[in-house]
């Protein structure tokens, strides 16, 4: 029998997903990471990393998939930032042997200011994070100010079609389109390279199989 889900219920969905906290926070992250793992290996490939390049991902969750992005790189330097002290502790736990080697940090942050100089990333992604910046104005220039001229950004989300068919998403989501994605991007300084349009197969609440519309925008950070 399916699960009749409260509205307790579904603003409790949409809390952890937007901030993983506690056991449920665990359990959280992993489903996140099996959700959104086609999404996060395919904006990685986007950014096309040339060697010894610095990558940010924001929202890495629990990092379950950063072992797997670094392999067929050469002397690239990853960190992750997020919000939940819940997933950064996971994600040195399960990133341990990485994080030794100096490869790999995580580090957290209060989502509204990114903890980084200017200029100090070559390349950097997020996945289904969007919906939650509490400020989306500000947040997308934290990102502008810490990327490299001539760095590329890849912004991944579910397109709003999709989402607003989900019951917890009235619950504290800022949902996009295409055109609405793409404005954020350019209001902020960024040069749309491309946006990529596909259909993702992932797993739902249930363990059932998923079909959703992705975006994929690629930005350009001007060079000097």
């Amino acid at each position: 029998m399916q699960k009749e889900w409260t509205e307790d219920d579904l603003k409790e969905i949409a809390r952890q997903l937007g901030k993983p906290e506690g056991e449920l926070g665990l359990k959280t992250g992993q489903m996140m990471n099996k959700s959104n793992g086609a999404m996060i290996r395919r904006a990685f490939e986007l950014l096309e990393i040339k060697s010894f390049e610095k990558v940010l991902e924001i929202g890495p969750g629990n990092g379950e998939h950063v072992e797997e992005l670094l392999q067929n790189t050469s002397e690239t330097r990853y960190w992750g930032v997020d919000i939940s002290e819940t997933m950064i502790v996971e994600a040195n736990k399960i990133n341990e042997s990485l994080i030794n080697q100096g490869k790999v940090s995580f580090v957290s942050s209060d989502g509204k200011m990114l903890p980084f100089e200017d200029h100090c990333f070559d390349k950097i992604f997020t996945v289904n994070t969007i919906y939650f910046w509490q400020e989306p104005g500000s947040y997308a220039f934290e990102i502008y100010r810490i990327l490299k001229p001539g760095g590329t950004f890849c912004l991944a989300l579910a397109d709003r079609s999709f989402m607003e068919k989900l019951p917890f998403t009235q619950f504290g989501f800022q949902l996009y389109d295409k055109e609405s994605a793409k404005k954020r991007m350019e209001n902020t300084g960024f040069v749309i390279e491309k946006v990529v349009e596909e259909l993702d197969i992932t797993v739902g609440n249930m363990g059932q199989q998923v079909e959703r519309e992705i975006i994929i925008v690629v930005c350009k950070k001007p060079a000097l």
